[in-house]
């Protein structure tokens, strides 16, 4: 909580001895594109692209300093696996297995891979502190998210450690044809794919920091910032790594200025 009081302590201290300033509030529309970190492997970082759109809020306090808030719809995306393990019978592995008299037991695993992508949309809502220089502009500060849907694809794979029969057939008897047959009685590994809406295990708020800078061209503004979240995604982990969400973000602001009325006490006649 002292995070976002700190943004107003600061806006109250700057405006007391900035008071001869002529202060402004700009507001308008502000969209862009996420680039999210959406998995960690051995091999690299993959990411995934998502929208981000919303109102800005600004309050010019003096030339160089600035506070800005806003309410932004925006996309971020995790990719994730796991692996369910059974034991189902193996019965040309268990008959070769009491033929050949190596003691086969008849048995195989079956391991169900789930390979999948979930889209979260937040409904964001920053404080930041702004330092401009000349047409530069530096920005940082606190955000809150609120999850407000989650769309999920999952694309499940099955293998299995059962004896291919296909695997008997030596080549040399020239029997392709008869291999292509008991593969299709065999059948390839099971595959589906199943899409929902559910937002079951996924954390309800997302907390954390953004940095920035920006370049102002009049009324116009470009924003690179980068965003790190302090909270997991996910719910009911234990024992795992932090798993959050980091965005880096570019988006484009068209901001209307509106000048501070200004009071004028007329004097009074005698």
């Amino acid at each position: 909580m002292k995070y976002l009081i700190l943004p107003f302590l600061l806006l109250f201290v700057f405006n007391k001895s900035n008071a001869q300033e002529n202060s402004k509030i700009s507001l308008g529309p502000e969209a862009g594109v996420n680039l999210i970190h959406a998995e960690k492997t051995d091999l690299g970082s993959d990411y995934k692209l998502g929208m981000h759109f919303g109102v800005q809020v600004k309050y010019r306090i003096n030339y160089h300093f600035a506070v800005s808030s806003g309410i932004y719809a925006t996309e971020k995306k995790k990719k994730y696996t796991f692996v369910d393990t059974t034991t189902t019978p193996d019965l040309v592995g268990g008959l070769l297995g009491g033929f050949l008299g190596n003691g086969g037991s008849g048995e195989a695993d079956v391991y169900n891979t789930t390979k999948g992508l979930v889209t979260e949309m937040y409904l964001e809502l920053p404080i930041l502190l702004h330092y401009k220089i000349h047409n530069l502009d530096f920005f940082a500060g606190p955000y809150a998210g609120i999850l407000l849907s989650a769309n999920r694809k999952e694309v499940t794979t099955s293998e299995s450690t059962a004896l291919d029969p296909t695997s008997l057939i030596p080549d040399s008897l020239g029997l392709g044809g008869l291999g292509g047959l008991l593969s299709g009685l065999t059948g390839p590994p099971d595959l589906g794919t199943v899409k929902s809406n559910s937002k079951d295990g996924l954390a309800s708020t997302d907390f954390g920091v953004i940095g920035g800078i920006g370049y102002h061209v009049d009324n116009l503004q470009f924003n690179l910032m980068y965003t790190f979240g302090f909270l997991d995604y996910r719910t009911g982990i234990e024992n795992e790594d932090l798993n959050n969400h980091q965005v880096i973000r570019f988006s484009v602001a068209y901001l209307f200025n509106f000048k501070k009325k200004e009071t004028i006490s007329n004097p009074r006649l005698e």
